[in-house]
């Protein structure tokens, strides 16, 4: 038998399988084993309490539940949906789990006799309204058959299916509807105006529909990058929803925490740092419970501050990018929590603390956090570090400083501030008498400073230089996008005609470029040959207040196949193209400043911004060539066409020549 020592964390600790995976709520409804281990936390009542209570005082039937990714949204739809379902067994089970019988407005709220019928879909980005027919159609037991069917006529068979005697009502729940937002802001979707007409229509049938929408952010938030009245648009459409936020609370993900992390060794020697910390979130957080301290000593070997910190850091903007808690809990990546445990062996105190967090985010989300609302406040904390380990060999300083970085970034949320007594306690027992003394030393290298009003120390702050006013002022001077400046930051690469190279064994290419659309009538009488390329792709961008059909008239004008193809195409997002270009140009304004020389964090974060703006713009520049409608003369391409295939046959068409090899 080997040593305690000896032995692997990752022998001794082990992440429940409940929390290892996430649900699918078109594949996981209906199966008693998705229930198995869900708890149902305060938050999750109060939104079922919540919308009880709409559906008996009110005529409102459309709800939207946003709350962070791996946040339980899912889980609790897939619950709610099982508590209304025909299957007996799980139906029971379902009411069990969500405790309904503490909830005596639900049943009051939610006739049930027969059991409703649920239309579950989960989010693409592609038509809602055919991914709802689909589903609906699933869920009657009957074939889709490829049919077309319009808004109208998808409303009137939900309502149908309301009002048959068959069901009590019909549940629809659309899990990742985001997904069917972006594709209505990217102009590849359906008109946001659909689910305005479909919570308007389940408002008029009696509680016999009710939608439930899941979303990661707010709904406006997907419209954010379009123009002024389209918001407007957006925001009455959103007006029609009911928006209930499912964020759970900092103690209540602990608790969640602690029984997703199965441990085969008690940590009894931990309640002492535990109720250290606990103490130090009362402070400020007086609601916690009087349990928390439990909690947190159940999320060993996770440190109790690690454990405080993880449920604040889901809800951040860069932790929702595919970053749950749970999700970090079980990933595999450098430095994550799976791969502390694989790498560490029991000792006296093994734990994972937020500095190894901090080694964590630099190894894998950097650039992310970066280009997110805490990129300012990261930047200065990697220079701090980076400073630290450059001017001190010492562990115990480049330690202390990670800790400070890490609970200075994401205290707020969490209560935890870092106080001298907490820094103690995230350091082994040996080195605890000499925390202040290294705070000091860190305080002589202004990296650190003590804020008197908190009581707890923080990160230098060397910089503030404000980048999104500095953004605003070098929009305020340009004139407008320029095009040529911005093909030269972007990547657009040229279309090679590959079939007409396999049958003649000779290369040819038509260049792509991006302009408005106002300049394309010049464009296309300058065109002429002079790299190699026989013609042109322009993707051409209208502008706001151009309608589609003025711009395709446009096209069709200007577009020729002789002597040299020149085919223009509208792209559906040309005004987040437009929106992202100018950004673009505004940073390389921005990042030309004689006052970023000396600020290493500014041009840190401003480096950062132009490399996340820079993916975004050729991410938005290749879902427009893909989707852009394309007119070459009188010919009108559909969306989602080969461009290489079509450079082939113009190619053959230019060059008729050509012998066939």
């Amino acid at each position: 038998m080997p040593e305690k020592q000896d032995i692997k964390l990752s022998d001794l600790v082990r992440i429940s399988r409940h929390y290892q995976r996430s649900i699918k709520i078109d594949i996981d409804l209906g199966r008693p084993d998705a229930l198995d281990g869900y708890i149902c936390h305060g938050t999750s009542k109060s939104v079922l309490e919540s919308m009880s209570r709409q559906l008996l005082e009110s005529n409102q039937r459309a709800f939207t539940w946003t709350g962070p990714f791996g946040g339980g949204k899912s889980s609790l739809a897939v619950a709610f949906a099982s508590a209304l379902g025909t299957e007996k067994g799980l139906r029971a089970k379902a009411r069990d789990v969500l405790q309904l019988q503490t909830l005596p407005a639900f049943d009051r709220a939610i006739a049930y006799k027969k059991g409703w019928l649920t239309v579950p879909i989960v989010g693409k980005r592609t038509s809602v309204i055919a991914e709802l027919s689909k589903g609906l159609r699933k869920a009657q037991g009957l074939n889709h058959d490829g049919r077309k069917v319009t808004a109208t006529s998808l409303i009137e068979e939900i309502c149908e299916a309301a009002d048959s005697h068959k069901h009590d009502g019909v549940l629809i729940v659309i899990d990742e509807m985001g997904k069917f937002l972006e594709a209505t802001a990217l102009g590849i979707g359906d008109d946001v105006y659909f689910f305005q007409e479909l919570a308007e229509a389940a408002a008029r049938t009696s509680c016999k529909v009710v939608i439930i929408g899941i979303l990661h952010q707010s709904f406006s938030q997907y419209a954010s990058r379009l123009g002024i009245n389209t918001r407007d648009d957006w925001a009455k459409v959103q007006g029609r929803f009911s928006d209930i936020p499912l964020v759970a609370a900092s103690d209540e993900v602990v608790e969640l925490i602690g029984r997703a992390i199965e441990a085969k060794e008690p940590a009894s020697w931990m309640m002492p740092t535990s109720i250290a910390i606990a103490n130090s979130i009362k402070a400020r957080r007086p609601a916690v419970g009087d349990t928390f301290a439990k909690s947190l000593n159940a999320c060993w070997p996770l440190h109790p501050a690690m454990a405080a910190l993880l449920g604040p850091i889901s809800k951040r903007q860069f932790g929702q990018n595919e970053r749950s808690t749970f999700g970090f809990l079980a990933s595999v990546e450098p430095f994550g929590f799976r791969s502390y445990l694989e790498n560490s062996y029991f000792s006296e105190t093994p734990w994972y603390r937020p500095s190894d967090y901090w080694d964590y985010l630099r190894a894998n989300l950097e650039p992310v956090i970066l280009a997110s609302s805490d990129g300012h406040r990261w930047a200065q904390a990697v220079e701090a570090v980076e400073r630290t380990e450059a001017k001190s060999s010492e562990p115990l300083l480049v330690t202390l400083i990670k800790n400070i970085a890490v609970i200075d970034l994401f205290k707020n949320g969490s209560g935890l501030a870092a106080e001298t007594a907490v820094l103690k306690e995230l350091v082994s027992p040996p080195f605890r008498n000499h925390v202040e003394e290294a705070l000091e030393q860190l305080t002589r290298l202004r990296v650190v400073l003590h804020k008197k009003h908190i009581g707890a120390w923080s990160i230098f702050e060397g910089s503030d230089f404000d980048i999104d006013n500095a953004i605003a002022q070098a929009r305020s001077t340009m004139t407008g996008v320029d095009f040529e400046l911005l093909e030269s930051l972007t990547n657009l690469y040229p279309v090679v005609a590959k079939k007409h190279y396999q049958v003649t064994g000779t290369m040819r290419w038509m260049n792509m470029a991006l302009c408005r659309l106002d300049e394309v009538e010049n464009i296309v009488a300058k065109f002429k040959p002079k790299g190699g390329e026989f013609g042109l792709f322009l993707l051409a961008l209208p502008g706001r207040g151009v309608s589609n059909s003025i711009a395709l008239r446009k096209c069709h004008e200007f577009s020729r196949m002789e002597p040299w193809p020149i085919a223009i195409g509208l792209p559906p997002n040309h005004v987040r193209i437009e929106d992202l270009g100018a950004e673009l140009l505004a940073l390389q304004t921005v990042q030309s400043r004689h006052e970023l020389n000396g600020d290493p964090v500014a041009r840190r974060e401003v480096q950062a911004r132009l490399s996340s703006v820079r993916a975004n713009l050729e991410e938005q520049l290749r879902e427009a060539v893909s989707q852009a409608k394309w007119v070459a003369g009188d010919l009108e391409i559909t969306k989602g066409a080969r461009l290489s295939r079509l450079a082939s046959e113009f190619a053959d068409e230019v060059f008729d020549q050509m012998p066939k090899l």
